[in-house]
Order: structure tokens, then C-alpha cells, then sequence
């Protein structure tokens, strides 16, 4: 795989060198600049925050323009493959800024996708997986998707986008 695709470790603060997010944004490879792992409480419309869950937050260009990935996984969830359409435990965001709109895709959007958890590691906050997604119909697709980092464990933080 291309080494422009990965962060330098030094980018990476505070997570150890061999952090990595990587895809490709209609064929075009997503730079990441900052990447961001945390096991947080997930936000809930009511009552005690209570559900435990993995939040990515990979910050990045593609092609010059701002590009953001979050994930949102259950962290009750073991290494499998799930649907990011149907499956109310994992979900995805897509945010890009062009030049005067910003375009915002959730995974209730896509018309297919998967992530693919490899590693998840409640111990130690290790997290691996693949993911890609897709809407046909507007000819928008992410491949080759990868994740490897280490998640923070942030006790009472929770996640500001579900």
C-alpha cells in the first residue's frame, strides 16, 4: 500500500507508531492528518450514559479537500464482519467540505457497506478492522478502508455524533 495514505507516527499523538487509518475515496486516496481513537460512553437522548463504545475520528484530505471518517462501534461486539446499513451497533460518518457546501453522509445512507473488526481489545484499546461502503446511485464509494490504532480510555467522555 502507498506510505501516503499513513500517518507519520509523529501525527499520531498519543497513540503508538504503528497507528494507521487508510482508504480510498472514489479511487482517490484519503490523506490522513489526524486520527483520533477514544472507548467513551455513547451520547443517549435520555437517561445514564451507560453503553460502552470504540469512536474513530480520522481527520484528512482527499484530493485537497477537508475529509472527515467517524466511527462508532459497540464495544460489546466481537471480530466479524457487520452490515453498516442495518446494523444499529456500528455506525459511520463521512463529512466533506468542498469549496461552499459540505457534504455528510451517515451510514442510514449508504446504499451498501461493512466494517470488518479484526481486533478489539477491551484491555489494551487495540482496534483493527477494514471497512467500505457505497452509494451507487449518486457513483459515491470508499474502499480499501483500514483502521489500526490504539483506543484511549476516557472515563465520563462521551460521543458527540451517534
Amino acid at each position: 500500500m502507498n506510505d501516503s495514505t499513513h500517518l507519520h507516527p509523529s501525527n499520531v499523538l498519543p497513540f503508538d507508531k504503528d497507528s494507521r487509518f487508510s482508504a480510498l475515496v472514489n479511487d482517490k486516496p484519503f490523506i490522513t492528518t489526524r486520527l483520533q481513537g477514544l472507548a467513551c460512553l455513547r451520547s443517549e437522548l435520555e437517561g445514564i450514559q451507560t453503553h460502552r463504545i470504540w469512536k474513530i475520528h480520522a481527520t484528512g484530505k482527499v484530493a485537497n479537500r477537508r475529509t472527515v471518517f467517524g466511527f462508532f462501534i459497540d464495544q460489546s461486539l466481537k471480530p466479524g464482519t457487520y452490515d453498516l446499513v442495518r446494523n444499529e451497533r456500528v455506525s459511520a460518518v463521512y463529512h466533506l467540505t468542498p469549496r461552499q457546501q459540505a457534504l455528510v453522509f451517515h451510514s442510514r445512507d449508504f446504499q451498501d457497506g461493512t466494517l470488518t473488526l479484526l481486533e478489539c481489545d477491551v484491555e489494551t484499546g487495540r482496534l483493527r478492522g477494514t471497512f467500505a461502503f457505497s452509494i451507487p446511485a449518486i457513483d459515491f464509494n470508499v474502499t480499501r478502508g483500514h483502521f489500526n490504532l490504539v483506543c484511549n480510555a476516557s472515563q465520563g467522555t462521551s460521543a458527540s455524533v451517534r
